[in-house]
């Protein structure tokens, strides 16, 4: 009898634990896929808020430069030095008073090709942290307008015959690290110059900063070649070259997992307005921290449970069959 009773009862709590198993491996496994969801919702939604911040930043900045090009292209009306210079004096006006709409300028300009007059060369203005200077303009004269890799401002534009974003550089003559919307100004068909602001490059980071998830998770730009514009865990003011996204991180999908030093990492993405991209990424480890925490708890009660009801299945099996 004791060999019959040895038989029920491991047959009994085989198929307790064979079921309790099976039980917590599809709550984990439907746990699983919940949160999965729920961090790429919540990464998405975090993303989303992000760019509409970045974009309105961006915008306003466009608005404010078209709004002066509308008004330059409406009041030129020639090309000939006293017509210039008059008309100088007036966007002088307007953008003066354009510019406050604007956070975080730090210059503003409006420069003259010089095949077009030497004498009349525009203007620019600094804001110098207390007040906005004029500042003497950078001499083009020296410069091969040709080389797009120098003069970026002036040159990229020009070459472009369009409004341009350009990531951050360093300005040559103050040696301030800036982002800056430029637009080309032409006058039927001539290419006359280039009005532009430069922005503090800080200002756009500070609003990537604020972009906060997880212990370990950060918010980063790039541009569409996969360059990095910013990154908050990079000082990329000093590297020589901008590093390049992690690899993967250019993917037409907006939700990646990749690799980076060694940490298993899931990255959603949004094009921004200007066409750079903003990066929200966090470790896999933190966003299944979780589930897994959950399934620990479930497995210890589960333990608990199987060893609470084989202790039954012994006892009534036991009076059940007498020895």
């Amino acid at each position: 009898m004791d060999g019959v009773k040895s038989k029920i009862i491991a047959i009994s709590i085989s198929v307790m634990v064979l079921a309790m198993i099976a039980a917590a491996a599809l709550g984990l496994t439907a746990m699983k896929a919940a949160e999965k969801r729920e961090a790429n919702q919540m990464l998405f939604l975090m993303c989303e808020t992000g760019q509409k911040n970045l974009d309105s930043y961006f915008k306003s900045v466009e608005q404010s430069v078209a709004m002066v090009s509308a008004y330059v292209e409406s009041d030129l009306n020639g090309l000939e030095e006293d017509k210039l210079a008059a008309h100088l004096a007036r966007v002088r006006s307007i953008f003066n008073m354009m510019v406050y709409r604007t956070n975080g300028f730090l210059t503003y300009y409006y420069r003259i090709d010089p095949s077009v007059s030497k004498n009349v060369k525009g203007f620019w203005y600094v804001y110098n942290g207390e007040g906005i200077v004029e500042h003497e303009v950078t001499d083009i004269s020296s410069y091969d307008v040709r080389d797009t890799s120098k003069l970026v401002w002036f040159t990229v534009p020009r070459a472009s015959g369009r409004p341009v974003w350009l990531p951050p550089y360093v300005t040559e003559n103050l040696g301030a690290r800036v982002v800056s919307y430029n637009v080309p100004v032409f006058y039927q068909g001539t290419f006359v110059g280039v009005i532009g602001i430069e922005l503090d490059y800080f200002q756009m980071a500070n609003i990537v900063n604020n972009i906060t998830v997880y212990e370990n998770g950060y918010a980063f730009i790039n541009d569409e070649n996969g360059k990095i514009i910013y990154h908050p865990r990079m000082d990329v003011t000093t590297m020589a070259e901008q590093p390049e996204v992690p690899r993967g991180l250019l993917s037409n999908y907006n939700l990646i997992n990749y690799t980076y030093e060694g940490v298993e990492k899931r990255a959603v993405w949004l094009p921004l307005s200007n066409g750079m991209r903003l990066n929200i990424t966090v470790p896999v480890e933190e966003l299944d921290a979780d589930w897994r925490s959950w399934g620990i708890k479930i497995c210890i009660v589960y333990a608990v449970l199987i060893l609470f009801f084989a202790v039954i299945i012994k006892i009534l099996v036991g009076r059940a069959i007498p020895d």
